[in-house]
Parts: structure tokens; C-alpha cells; sequence
């Protein structure tokens, strides 16, 4: 097999890992699922700070939000120093699905990689590591490249 063919069937194989991961990954819910961890790792937050954290636009976190009220799994207040602030907190029953479904992640994670040994995962996560820093470098001069290219027209 040729270098060319070699990175071919290098990018077939990611893909296909990818697209299985996704199906592993549980769907859908991981937004509600990663609400809950901020809350669980950083406490009551406002709706402003979550955002943030988050890196989603305000309509989709009140939705995210909404459908973990109506689950009961947390519970939406007004700052008590700033009526306009709205407080996000974890319920108990928040608290105890976030945990529980944080452990259930943390054993599919480890059933996902068991094929591997140790050494293994450490060799993959260096070389995926690696190639992920050399893409974004690689994107980072291509920016530039248009940057200057933009200001010379």
C-alpha cells in the first residue's frame, strides 16, 4: 500500500470510528446531560453564565433548561440582588441523575477503549493528540492566508 492509499483507508477507519462513536454516545440528551454535569461541577449558575460555559445561544439553553424543569431535575429562580437574573440550581433528584449517568458514561467510556491495552490507549491518545494539533495549526495558516489575501484586494 502506497503513502496516498495508506492516509485513504487512515481516513476511512476515522470515519467509521466516528460514526460509531456517535451511536455509542447515547443519542441526543448529551446537552441535558452536560447542563447537568456544569451544574453539578460549578453549582447554581445564572442562565447567562451557563450559556457561556455551554457555547450555545440563549433560546437553546431555555429549552435545554425547560425540559430538565419539567423533568424535575432542576429548578429555575430569580436572583434575589437582580430580579432580571434568572439562578439555575440542581434538584436532589438533579443531582442524583447526573451522578448516576455520569458514572454509566465513565464505564461506556472504558468498555469503549477495552480492546486496548493501556500502553495502547496512551500511544493513540499521543498520535490522535498529535494530529489534532497539526490540523489546527494547518487551519490557523490557511486563515491567515485569506487574512492576507482579503486585505490585499
Amino acid at each position: 500500500m502506497n503513502q496516498q492509499e495508506q492516509a485513504t483507508e487512515l481516513l476511512f477507519l476515522l470515519r467509521r470510528c466516528g460514526h460509531r462513536l456517535h451511536g455509542k454516545r447515547g443519542g441526543g440528551k448529551l446537552s441535558q446531560q452536560r447542563v447537568l454535569r456544569i451544574l453539578t461541577k460549578y453549582g447554581e449558575q445564572t442562565q447567562h453564565q451557563l450559556q457561556e460555559r455551554m457555547g450555545v445561544q440563549q433560546g437553546s439553553l431555555s429549552e435545554l433548561v425547560k425540559k430538565l424543569e419539567t423533568q424535575g431535575l432542576v429548578m429555575r429562580t430569580r436572583a434575589p440582588q437582580d430580579r432580571r437574573q434568572v439562578l439555575i440550581r440542581l434538584t436532589d433528584a438533579g443531582r442524583a441523575e447526573s451522578e448516576a449517568k455520569h458514572q454509566r458514561f465513565l464505564e461506556r467510556n472504558e468498555a469503549l477503549f477495552a480492546p486496548l491495552s493501556q500502553e495502547e490507549q496512551t500511544l493513540l491518545r499521543e498520535m490522535l493528540t498529535r494530529l489534532l494539533q497539526a490540523w489546527e495549526e494547518q487551519d490557523e495558516e490557511e486563515r491567515a492566508r485569506q487574512g492576507k489575501q482579503e486585505a490585499c484586494h
